[in-house]
């Protein structure tokens, strides 16, 4: 297991990347792209500056709270500034390991999506849409999960291709099709809340 800590410029060159793998595997055009906040919507940011606009005819976004994020609030944020690098790691390392146990011992449950009306409208107005969802990390999965789920509860002729930086766990509910990382590499973006610009 490892911590990668991508700053803008790596995170850019990183998304470029993906908008090639996406370009050469799907060159029609996708009828929404859906990124989800907040994470998600800076990977699709990036993302977006190599992605050409003919190849997406609508954009949105997807509010959803995680509970894995509720530590990571209030004094401890204070502090993180504060903290040696390797323990930082070392929190994340164990972050990642009770998430696998968890895995291992409760089956995950995907959230309830309730898709706004804009983007219900884009998996609507065809008859096949084709969506991509976009997340800066697929740990679980469970809120990818959630959001296909409403997606195909809305559509189910929609195909839906996922896209993330990073997918921690060998088996989430549901797999990215296009990721950079695989398997216990966890990133530090620019926007975590341990966040520190290596120099």
């Amino acid at each position: 297991m490892k911590v990668i800590t991508l700053n803008n410029a790596g995170l850019d060159w990183q998304t470029r990347e993906l908008a090639a793998r996406v370009l050469a595997d799907h060159p029609e055009p996708f009828n929404c792209v859906l990124s989800v906040k907040k994470g998600g919507s800076y990977v699709a940011a990036s993302f977006l500056k190599s992605f050409p606009a003919q190849n997406m005819l609508s954009y949105g976004e997807i509010d959803l709270h995680r509970p894995s994020t509720h530590y990571k609030k209030g004094m401890l944020v204070s502090l993180l500034p504060h903290v040696p690098l390797w323990i930082l790691n070392t929190m994340r390392f164990i972050e990642a390991c009770m998430l696998k146990l968890n895995q291992q011992i409760f089956e995950p449950k995907a959230p309830h999506v309730t898709l706004p009306d804009d983007i219900l409208e884009s998996v609507n107005d065809v008859e096949v849409p084709e969506i991509l969802v976009i997340d800066d990390a697929v740990d679980s999965g469970k809120t990818v999960r959630g959001i296909v789920d409403a997606i195909l509860a809305a559509n189910p002729r929609a195909r839906v291709k996922v896209l993330a930086i990073t997918v921690t766990t060998t088996s989430p509910m549901i797999m990215a099709d296009y990721y950079i990382y695989y398997d216990s590499v966890l990133v530090r973006f620019p926007w975590s809340k341990d966040y520190k610009e290596q120099l």
